[in-house]
């Protein structure tokens, strides 16, 4: 979890660089509030990974010495292609979506949203097929 830490300090790093450079040439209070908000909420999640990789044992991604064969997890199978993730993203879209155009548009896409969940969860238990 080092290098994601590590990336995470480097986007704080960033932030507080691109933070200063606004706050002394821009004179503008809210772009360099949010500027140092997204230098914390990087700091927060870097800092966390930090002290969480010091913790656990070292992943294979975190040793230098490690090999490929370390690395390799348990292998499963793919589903198989399907319909129903499209669908659902479809359904969620016109669900969204209605929230603008009105409430016929979330009954459809409900509805739609609805199908395909049931379609998904179905095939994915093997049962229709």
């Amino acid at each position: 979890m080092r290098v994601e830490a590590y990336f995470f300090l480097g986007v704080t790093a960033f932030f507080i660089v691109i933070g200063g450079i606004y706050a002394f040439t821009a004179y503008e209070d809210a772009g360099t509030t949010m500027l140092a908000a997204s230098a914390l909420l990087g700091l927060l999640a870097g800092g966390y990974l930090l002290l969480i990789s010091r913790r656990i044992t070292p992943r294979p991604e975190d040793r230098p010495d490690a090999t490929i064969a370390d690395g390799a997890g348990a292998r499963t199978e793919f589903p198989a292609a399907s319909i129903w993730p499209f669908a659902l993203a479809f359904g969620a879209t016109a669900l969204a979506t209605g929230f603008v155009f009105g409430v016929w548009v979330i009954v459809l896409g409900g509805a739609i949203f609805a199908l395909a969940a049931i379609g998904y969860v179905a095939e994915s238990r093997g049962q229709a097929e």
